[in-house]
């Protein structure tokens, strides 16, 4: 029998088991998920993993308008551009021509200009939510299997971040949670989270298993507010005395062991993580102080410094920023958002140097959709296909990789006559993409990524 087959096997068998314990009280079971998910660390494949690697999320909410990131630069193209874009078009003299000259970056992302021409940043292009591949043809006549509520925010963040879109009040698991379910095995800890969310809550992070945590941008964790041990006010010591007798109890209620064992073990996490992140090396790159996102990613960079003392060689991390539904005041309000994104973004890079991993952190951005490419006065609508930023050592930098959406207006590519602009890769392809650089099996990437197996490409080819 082939290895993969076997594993895959194996897995089925583990999760049927795991159905199995049902009748079980509530600490039985969790002691055998935990001993199940030990076996399994033990056994995968991803337990001889000895390199480092990690993976950076930087979802854009709001839906940026990608075609004023990347614009067309030879002049022809420029031309095309100018006249479907009218008064929101950017001038092509002020904008950042990126090597070959075809295209050109906003004026404000003079930084991840460079790093483009140096080869340590790329685009990918024609990029969108997709259960299959579809065409004009097809959505015309109403053949296509297309996601659910394609331009609205919700459902398409949802999609983004799961590959799928709720039927019920159960959202999916995300992609970035289901990776880290199994290559948690790489790591000294496997019980140990190893997804960092710096933006709080989300779906891309849920797995299922708890190896998510939520960190703060600037303390990064701190202790359980109510129990801190504090001279102020008076009577909190005697309230931590109490809560301490409490834990101390015998107690019959198996309800009520399994509250104090999680309340214990998430306090000795917390305090476990507050001491590692006080060791984490200092970071003499710069980085804006009025910037949320820059601050976020500062936090990840910290969390990278100090993998050896958490044993990681496998980390995943979830940064965001909003204010990129750009339906008016668009020259004005996206001029900042790329501003603050290309100031964290070179931040951020340049610490990998100085930590000595930029080869070993991908970092790449996702938006629910892209933009129209008409526009509806001063700002563009929710639209479809779009561009994205990928960024890293192992990154194939300086090119733009994917087909070339074609920007005419009622084209082949254009569903709605608006410029709502068909994708030609989904979101599966450019998730496994990473996943398979991370060191993830072909077998698990079609576990991972629900509708992988209706493309035929299953590696979009930009990373080394």
């Amino acid at each position: 029998m082939k290895k993969q087959q076997y594993q895959k096997q194996r897995r089925s068998f583990l999760k049927k088991l795991t159905l199995g314990i049902g009748s079980g009280s509530l600490l039985a079971i969790q002691g055998k998920l935990q001993l199940i998910s030990s076996a399994m660390a033990a056994t995968s494949a991803y337990s001889t993993l000895n390199d480092y690697k990690s993976l950076v999320c930087v979802f854009l909410y709001g839906g940026n308008d990608c075609f004023n990131m990347l614009i067309p630069y030879e002049q022809n193209a420029y031309k095309q551009y100018k006249s479907a874009r009218t008064s929101l078009a950017l001038p092509r003299n002020a904008s950042l021509a990126l090597k070959g000259n075809q295209h050109a970056f906003h004026p404000s992302m003079s930084d991840l200009q460079a790093l483009y021409n140096t080869n340590k940043l790329g685009v990918v292009t024609n990029l969108g939510a997709l259960l299959e591949p579809t065409s004009r043809a097809a959505i015309l006549n109403e053949t296509a299997n297309l996601p659910a509520e394609l331009f609205s925010h919700n459902h398409q963040q949802e999609f983004w971040q799961t590959g799928a879109t709720a039927k019920s009040s159960t959202h999916p698991p995300g992609w970035g949670g289901k990776m880290m379910d199994l290559l948690i095995a790489a790591n000294d800890k496997p019980n140990e989270p190893a997804l960092f969310s710096v933006a709080g809550n989300n779906l891309w992070q849920r797995g299922q298993q708890p190896l998510d945590f939520v960190l703060n941008p600037y303390t990064g964790v701190s202790q359980i507010e109510a129990f801190q041990e504090d001279s102020w006010p008076e009577w909190k010591t005697s309230r931590i005395d109490a809560w301490n007798k409490i834990l101390a109890l015998k107690n019959s209620s198996l309800l009520n062991q399994h509250m104090t064992s999680t309340y214990i073990n998430t306090r000795d996490r917390i305090n476990s993580l507050i001491s590692k992140i006080a060791q984490a090396q200092t970071i003499s790159t710069p980085y804006p102080d009025e910037n949320e996102l820059a601050q976020q990613l500062k936090m990840v960079a910290k969390m990278i410094s100090i993998r050896q003392k958490l044993g990681m060689k496998r980390q995943i991390f979830f940064v965001a920023l909003g204010g990129w539904d750009t339906h008016g005041n668009q020259l004005t309000d996206h001029a900042i958002q790329l501003k603050l994104l290309n100031d964290a973004l070179n931040s951020f890079y340049k610490t990998t140097v100085e930590l000595g991993v930029a080869d070993s952190v991908t970092t790449f951005t996702a938006s629910e959709f892209g933009r129209s490419y008409s526009i509806n006065g001063d700002g563009t609508d929710h639209a479809w296909a779009g561009h994205h930023l990928i960024m890293g050592g192992a990154v194939k930098g300086g090119q733009i990789h994917g087909d070339p959406i074609d920007l005419s207006i009622n084209g082949p590519d254009d569903v709605e006559d608006t410029g709502r602009f068909i994708p030609k890769y989904g979101i599966d392809q450019y998730g496994a993409t990473f996943a398979k650089w991370m060191g993830m099996t072909d077998s698990d990437l079609l576990d991972i990524f629900p509708n992988l197996q209706h493309f035929d490409a299953h590696d979009l080819g930009f990373m080394v």
